[in-house]
């Protein structure tokens, strides 16, 4: 069987092109730039002991809060996690029970919670509930309710 030297350099450039374009696909992104975003909850500290119901109050600096749906950059909506983990990053935050979304923009909330110890993680997410990078963009507190 012959092969056709003429398509040689073709064939070269085309794989040339095709690795290159494949590890392109594949490198990392510049990383992400730190904005000093955080969210937080404004009435709640690490070792706080309350009662129940409890009002929880929460806010964002340099985040902007807003309802689902949209993805902006820079903007999202806040999660209450009550005695779970909180959200891998790039995850998206699950509705049950323990995960409650304030897909409204809300920045209060009422928790009626059992008497003892427990976590709250307060997470932010983009509009379509993916848990957003950054160190400051969740923040777990552990209470106790009397």
């Amino acid at each position: 069987m012959k092969l056709s030297t003429a398509r040689l350099p073709i064939s070269i450039a085309a794989i040339l092109i095709l690795t290159f374009l494949l590890a392109a696909c594949t490198a990392p992104g510049p990383p992400m730039k730190e904005t000093g975003a955080r969210v937080f909850f404004t009435n709640l500290t690490d070792g706080a002991t309350v009662s129940s119901p409890l009002k929880v109050t929460m806010s964002s600096e340099n985040f902007a809060i807003q309802p689902a749906g949209d993805i902006v950059d820079g903007t999202g909506h806040l999660h209450i996690l009550v005695d779970a983990d909180c959200t891998p990053v790039g995850e998206v935050v699950i509705k049950d029970e323990t995960h409650l979304h304030y897909g409204n923009g809300q920045l209060e909330a009422e928790l009626t919670l059992a008497p003892g110890q427990h976590t709250l993680c307060l997470q932010a997410a983009n509009g379509a509930h993916i848990a957003l990078p950054g160190a400051g963009m969740a923040q777990k507190v552990t209470i106790t309710v009397e």
